[in-house]
Order: structure tokens, then sequence, then C-alpha cells
């Protein structure tokens, strides 16, 4: 982050994400953050509406050049993470009406995408992503999507009485055709169930899932490289729920599940999604609440994350 773009946040108390330039109007760009304060999803331990404030503020004076994952082999050059981007601010998510968010979400990423930006959300609880992927389908045609997540977020409506919430998302995305169910990988996956409904319809649809002690077994190594390879046979979203990385790094998020991945964990299958013909054509990091207890350090790892998303 240049000095003067640190001294203007210092100086206007206006912080973008990694110091990108604010555009409020959707326009060419190489990509765009958006914000997406609406927490209306979440069943327990609400506050990500606040996680927006939060993920920008944790990247106030962090370079925007990640050091490379090795050292003692040499190097060349450090790339730069969101190169041409712009902060488009937030998306004006009303707090009481999960329909009229999800709308809010559609149409403003359709819009930016429109202009051939990418998007990349700061969220927010879960269930925002449908918005997204409602408009980035309608572009693009059906979507891979990797899936970092302690839960598969593939519920119906029946236990809560809500089709739509932020565990509920994947199966509403695969019903309404925004996912080709074939390239669509879910890692972290160790949350307790009610039952197995989940896990069936996803598994009946095609869905690779991968727990953490999937993703330690070394003889799966190539198998994971596969599955997450074919994600990227065709457009592709990257969707992060902060509760993927095991508590004592993210407790800060609306469903903590012990037992999760460590951070370098979750940048090794961010990294392997370079690999991909073409990057992805939407990401995003989702449910920080960073009002719950560990807030700060939540949002650190999270702002790590997305700049590793974002070169």
């Amino acid at each position: 982050m240049p000095v003067d773009t640190l001294m203007q946040g210092l100086r206007t108390g206006l912080t973008s994400f990694l110091g990108l330039p604010f555009t409020w109007e959707p326009q060419a760009a190489a990509g765009v953050i958006l914000g997406v304060p609406c927490d209306a999803g979440v069943l327990h331990r609400p506050g990500a509406r606040m996680g927006p404030w939060a993920l920008r503020a944790a990247t106030l004076g962090l370079g925007t050049r990640p050091m490379p994952e090795r050292l003692r082999e040499g190097w060349t050059d450090l790339p730069v993470a969101a190169e041409g981007w712009v902060d488009g601010g937030n998306i004006p998510t009303l707090p009481f009406s999960l329909p009229e968010a999800l709308e809010s979400v559609r149409s403003t990423v359709g819009a930016w995408a429109a202009f051939g930006a990418r998007p990349f959300l700061l969220g927010g609880d879960h269930a925002m992503t449908l918005g997204a992927l409602r408009a980035l389908a309608r572009r693009h045609g059906p979507l891979g999507l990797l899936h970092l997540d302690a839960h598969p977020d593939a519920a119906g409506g029946d236990a809560w009485g809500a089709e739509l919430h932020h565990g509920t998302w994947v199966r509403q995305a695969i019903l309404e055709g925004l996912l080709d169910p074939a390239r669509v990988v879910q890692a972290g996956l160790r949350a307790p169930r009610f039952d197995g409904d989940e896990l069936a319809f996803l598994q009946d649809a095609g869905v690779r899932m991968w727990t953490p002690a999937d993703l330690r077994d070394p003889r799966l190594a190539a198998h994971l490289k596969g599955d997450i390879a074919r994600v990227g046979d065709g457009p592709a979203y990257l969707s992060v729920d902060l509760d993927v990385l095991d508590p004592s790094i993210a407790p800060a998020v609306a469903e903590p599940v012990p037992g999760g991945l460590e951070l370098a964990e979750a940048l090794r299958l961010v990294r392997l999604s370079r690999q991909w013909d073409q990057p992805w054509v939407g990401a995003d990091v989702m449910e920080l609440a960073p009002d719950l207890e560990g807030g700060a350090a939540t949002a650190r790892a999270a702002a790590h994350l997305a700049l590793h998303l974002l070169t």
C-alpha cells in the first residue's frame, strides 16, 4: 500500500480494501470489491453485517504483494494482488429483508459484471453468495464452485421454516440451475448434522465433498487436485466461509466448529485454483462477525486469505 494511500486513510477515516480507489458507480475495471453488510440469514451469533468494515480495516497498511510460499529455492518477482481493481463500497442490502438483500446483490454484481469487472464480496452472511451466483450464472451459464466451509449449506427449508438462509444457499443454487454440480467441490466439511439429508442431496447431485481428514490424507492428494481442476473446466466461483478455519484462528464467525483447517491449509486450496485455465469469475470471503470475541484476529486471517485470492 503506497504511503500516500495510507496517510489518506488515516486522515479521512475512510479505509478502502488494500488501498484500492473507491468507485461508487459500475465501470470498466479488472475487478471490484463489494461489501455485503447483511446477516439476515444467520441463525446463531449474528454480527456479520459489520464484516465489510472490519475486513477493510484489517488491510490498512497491509502489503499488496504476498510473500512467496518458499524462498530458499529462489524467486523472481512478487505478484501484485488486485491489480487494476477498485473498491465499489458496500451493496445497499436492507437488514430486515433477505429476499430484497439478495436482489440488491444480484443487481449490483450484475451491473459490475456487465463492465467486465470480476466481483469479490466481503461478507456478510453466506446466504448473500446466492445473489452473486444469480447474477454471474445469468452471464456465464452454470458455474463451477470451490466452496471452503465447515458446513455443506445444502439444507432444505423445513427445519427452520425458511428456504433461504445461510445454511441453504448451495441447495438453492443447484435447484435454480446456477451451479454445475459435477464441478462443485466442498472442502473442510465437519459440522455435526441433524440427519444425512444434505449429504445425500449433494452426493446424488455429483458434488465432491472433502473433510479435513480427507484433505490431509496424502493418498488422496491426486484426487483433490483433480477435483479442484475440474471446477475450473468452465467459469467458476470461489467461496470461503471463515468457519472453514479452526476456531483457534477464526473464532468470530456465526458457527465456529472445532477441528478446522489451519490458514496454510486453506491457502493451499486457494493456490490450487490457480491451475484453472481462466480465473474465477467471482469470489467471496463470508461470515466475519467482528464484534464477537476474537474479531480482530479473525479479520486479519480473512484479509490474508483475500489477499491470496486476489493474486
